[in-house]
């Protein structure tokens, strides 16, 4: 990776984005005289007293390579007027150089035109540009217009999985918060979407699995990719009879799910289900279909909502 690459400026047709300087603590501090502003952005408690420090801190990051921030301006309409500042968008790397996490603030008088989502894509595009894998965005549940951005982008959250921050805690204050995703690598996914009926061998399953070790071999270890590399493997072992794998696998899927963006579904359940009834834990396999049918999702057909009271019924 580049960094030089990234901490440049960047423009399209409407907007022009500036890497921040010194310059930038009067506007940076007018910005957070808004009260949205001062509400849902998340400002490091060095800065909190004094918002022109947050200067310090992303020149600190950017000095570092671990992150940094542009003022964003409309661009001028005609040569009478001037390119005017409307905002600031900024990212810091998170855990590895591949995830990266983007924040941003737009003054009042400029919201609702576009500008975020339009900023965004200039961010993006230049991070992809340097192998970064994730793009990450931190929202209050709360903060409906700027869900509406990151939906717009591409992001998905787990919104039944909120992050709650510890500080907020010890001021009394609770808020809630997602973790919205977005996976800038292009996936096959027709190797994602193949359909398997209740009773596919393994002679069927095993070739669809080394198709997905070859995209994973290609695209990473992404996590639709692997979400789907344990459920197959998952199936693979439960036609073995080899339950005691098979439950591990599925239960990893359910983690996944859960930690991550993805919505809950039925499929994993279902099959901890099958497991349980196999093994002939008759209330634990009852407790897995109802879990299974409360969770069904029409977008993971593997598992109908026919085959799921057939298997209840069959039980009760």
């Amino acid at each position: 990776m580049n960094f030089n690459q990234i901490n440049i400026e960047l423009n399209n047709e409407r907007l022009t984005l500036k890497p921040i300087t010194q310059n930038d603590r009067t506007f940076i501090n007018e910005v957070f005289q808004d009260k949205d502003i001062k509400h849902y952005y998340i400002v490091p408690k060095e800065a909190q007293q004094d918002y022109r420090r947050l200067v310090d801190y992303w020149l600190n990051d950017n000095k570092n390579g671990a992150g940094t921030c542009w003022i964003i301006y409309e661009n001028a309409t005609n040569i009478f007027s001037r390119n005017k500042p409307c905002g600031f968008i900024a990212f810091e790397f998170r855990d590895t150089l591949k995830n990266a996490r983007i924040s941003y603030a737009i003054l009042p008088k400029f919201r609702t035109k576009g500008i975020a989502t339009l900023g965004s894509e200039l961010i993006i595009t230049k991070l992809k540009e340097q192998n970064v894998l994730t793009i990450e965005a931190d929202i209050d549940q709360d903060n409906l217009s700027s869900e509406k951005v990151v939906e717009k982008l591409g992001f998905t959250a787990n919104k039944g999985h909120a992050l709650v921050d510890p500080e907020m805690l010890r001021d009394g204050e609770i808020r809630l918060r997602a973790l919205w995703k977005k996976h800038l690598v292009e996936i096959n996914t027709t190797i994602l979407n193949n359909q398997l009926a209740l009773d596919t061998s393994n002679e069927k399953i095993v070739p669809l699995l080394n198709q997905l070790v070859t995209e994973i071999e290609s695209k990473g270890q992404q996590p639709k990719l692997m979400l789907r590399y344990f459920y197959l493997l998952g199936r693979i072992k439960f036609n073995e009879k080899n339950y005691e794998e098979a439950r591990s696998l599925f239960g990893g899927c359910n983690m996944t799910v859960g930690n991550d963006e993805f919505p809950d579904t039925h499929l994993y359940f279902y099959w901890l289900g099958r497991i349980n009834e196999a093994e002939e834990s008759i209330e634990l396999a009852v407790s897995c279909y109802e879990q299974a049918n409360e969770k069904f999702n029409i977008d993971s057909t593997d598992v109908s909502k026919n085959d799921i009271e057939v298997a209840l019924k069959k039980l009760q």
